[in-house]
């Protein structure tokens, strides 16, 4: 079939797979009845290698409808000098199942959806030299140094490899290598894959003219090194942050040989030129980490997993090469400032929102979606339609880098487009991670709740190991959402999507309420100015990331522009009077977009020049406060308080008691003093 000029291949391996051609031919808009192949991978090759011809004379490219024989497709193509075809999947996501009669219409969304191009993600060049550095702890006990060692004799075949042996006090009989073999204690390492850093104390290095025993050369107390490559053996504590998260760090126990041979099979690969993709995008300019010494949002502090984000003055700093991409911080973010890049949430719900089309327009009904990962994801819905029932008709997959950017603008988004239950996939091991999901389901329910009756079960976490069980939950009945859909184009920043899609669900549902109440710490709100205590300072104004309080240049107020308020508490901290508090909620009327007036006051002018310096409350506050200060306690002295800066000085050169004399120096005492 041709879809979107490009020509896609349907193939049911070996009839394992129950396709209705004239069904799916009609659910594509096809003009004429599609193909559906046996055996693409085996006996009917030459049908791909004519494709890749007809293809490339066309100028159109090839997408086959089976990723587990990726790699045969791909040699083919590059043997015969063709691109080699793209490939998605429809066996594990739709045709391996109990319902696989019924998954025309996914099956339809699933070829729509392959067709979209992808986005190339910016991406930051790595380029490794093989030098690896492996690291034993002697007093591991057992076999585990002579372990080590047979690892290093293997690697050093491909890499370049040093192994160091921590807490080395006994003689040690190893036969010298090829390789070095050292002795010392990582005190400390940060970097990443091609660039680690490593502190290492009480150091020295195996000589090559060691004989029966091993015998170590000049003793440093501390020296620094570097490697592209690290393979912790120590069975110490984690040298990293988030170590599984690190890429080019490697941690197992010598008592493992599966983790050692998994190990050894990635690092001899990993020397040469690589791109890592650069997952997140950061504007600095919209981050409200901090203003002037006092602390706001660290949320993407608090859910980075990796170590990658760091206190960098009034704002953070992302390391690219440290990220792993979790898509924490993006979930969490309240401004913007830091977003997910791989993809972005426009692509990303761009995706969901093709899926729901393209099954709705081809007959499906009750569309449900599950999020998952790459690869823990993956794995899992795989186990289901080889083993189990696989997956419901109606149930859309879509599969991410990771899902730890699915935050409350994705969920309603979501429910927005159409979807009426959602599953997330989570990996049981990394539960701890994802502590932050629940509070953003919690959100999510909040804002669907303000505008139509919720069910809270529509958004499920699934945190089982068992398939079955986690099978079974894709089956239940219940949890269906009776919110009406509105569709809306998922443009701009996240706040900006996040109000396109609860304002058309506020309208599709009739809601005619304006305000949301939401949990407290949410980001979005108003603040509560105490109209008595404030002095309209305007301190909070300048220290506010978000521009949210205003000021009026042309005369004393105060205003506030809830829909960018990020509940931040920057201005709460700032607030010399202690006047301000804050109130989560969502407010749904267009007027949150446009600043209003919280407090306003009279200009005060100088009472000898007629020049406006202030406003009359803090003039007022000021007086009030310096009053009974030994500077102003005689009788007309606060009235230099009324005058402008200006003004002020002149009169206090006019005083006659000279207030800004000063007593004579004392004079300097010498030695001949004391001695005399």
């Amino acid at each position: 079939m041709e879809v979107n000029n490009k020509k896609i291949l349907i193939c049911n391996c070996e009839a394992t797979m129950d396709i209705d051609d004239e069904a799916l031919s009609k659910a594509c808009k096809l003009e004429s009845k599609c193909k559906i192949h046996n055996n693409l991978c085996g006996s009917e090759l030459d049908v791909v290698l004519d494709q890749l011809k007809v293809g490339n004379k066309e100028n159109k490219n090839l997408l086959i409808a089976c990723t587990q024989q990726e790699e045969v497709f791909e040699n083919l193509a590059v043997e015969n000098n063709f691109q080699p075809p793209g490939t998605f999947n429809i066996r594990e996501y739709a045709g391996w199942s109990k319902e696989s009669k019924k998954s025309v219409p996914k099956i339809s969304a699933l070829i729509n959806s392959s067709v979209n191009e992808t986005k190339k993600t910016p991406s930051l060049t790595l380029n490794s030299l093989g030098r690896c550095f492996v690291y034993t702890n002697y007093k591991n006990g057992d076999d585990s140094l002579g372990i080590a060692f047979d690892f290093c004799k293997k690697l050093n075949k491909h890499l370049g490899v040093t192994l160091m042996i921590s807490n080395c006090e006994d003689e040690i009989v190893l036969e010298p290598q090829n390789f070095k073999i050292t002795k010392g204690n990582i005190n400390r390492a940060q970097g990443y894959f091609s660039q680690f850093q490593l502190d290492i104390n009480n150091f020295s290095e195996a000589l090559p003219s060691s004989k029966s025993n091993m015998t170590f050369g000049d003793f440093f107390k501390s020296v620094d090194t570097e490697c592209d490559i690290i393979i912790d053996l120590s069975e110490n504590t984690p040298m990293f942050i988030g170590d599984h998260k690190r890429d080019g760090y490697f941690r197992a126990s010598t008592n493992s040989p599966n983790d050692l041979l998994e190990i050894f099979a990635k690092a001899i690969d990993m020397i040469g030129e690589f791109e890592k993709p650069i997952y997140v995008n950061y504007n600095d300019s919209l981050c409200a980490h901090s203003r002037n010494e006092k602390t706001g949002c660290s949320k993407c502090l608090d859910v980075c997993p990796a170590g990658a984000i760091q206190t960098s003055g009034d704002v953070v700093s992302v390391d690219p090469g440290i990220c792993g991409g979790c898509g924490f911080c993006g979930s969490v973010c309240p401004s913007g400032a830091i977003q997910t890049d791989y993809p972005s949430l426009e692509v990303i719900l761009g995706d969901l929102s093709n899926l729901h089309d393209n099954y709705i327009k081809a007959g499906g009904k009750n569309p449900t979606l599950v999020l998952f990962d790459n690869d823990y994801g993956n794995e899992v819905i795989n186990i289901l339609s080889r083993h189990g029932s696989g997956l419901p008709a109606n149930l859309i997959p879509y599969s991410m880098h990771s899902v730890g950017r699915v935050g409350h603008d994705i969920l309603v988004s979501s429910i927005a487009i159409g979807y009426k239950k959602i599953f997330i996939l989570l990996n049981p091991k990394k539960i701890k991670e994802f502590d932050f999901l629940p509070k953003e389901i919690e959100l999510a329910n909040a804002l669907l709740s303000g505008v139509a009756k919720n069910d809270n079960n529509t958004v499920k976490l699934i945190e089982e190991s068992d398939p079955e069980k986690i099978g079974d939950k894709f089956y239940e009945k219940d949890g269906y959402t009776k919110i009406k859909p509105s569709s809306f184009v998922a443009v701009g920043a996240p706040r900006g999507i996040l109000r396109a899609g609860i304002q058309g669900l506020s309208k599709s549902n009739n809601n005619k309420k304006d305000i949301i109440p939401l949990p407290n710490n949410s980001p979005y709100g108003t603040v509560d100015v105490n109209i008595d205590s404030c002095t309209i300072c305007l301190s909070c104004v300048s220290a506010c990331p978000a521009g949210a309080l205003q000021d009026n240049p042309d005369s004393p107020q105060l205003l506030f522009r809830e829909d960018a308020c990020l509940q931040c508490g920057i201005c709460a901290a700032t607030c010399p009077e202690k006047a301000i508090s804050l109130n989560s909620q969502f407010n749904l009327n267009d007027n949150a977009m446009s600043a209003k007036v919280i407090i306003e006051d009279q200009p005060f002018d100088c009472i000898v020049c007629g020049k406006t310096f202030g406003s009359t409350k803090s003039i007022e506050r000021i007086i009030d406060k310096l009053s009974t200060h030994t500077m102003f306690e005689k009788d007309g002295r606060t009235e230099m308080l009324k005058m402008c800066e200006d003004c002020r000085v002149g009169e206090m050169f006019k005083e006659n008691d000279k207030m800004l004399d000063a007593q004579d120096r004392p004079k300097p005492r010498t030695t001949d003093d004391y001695l005399n």
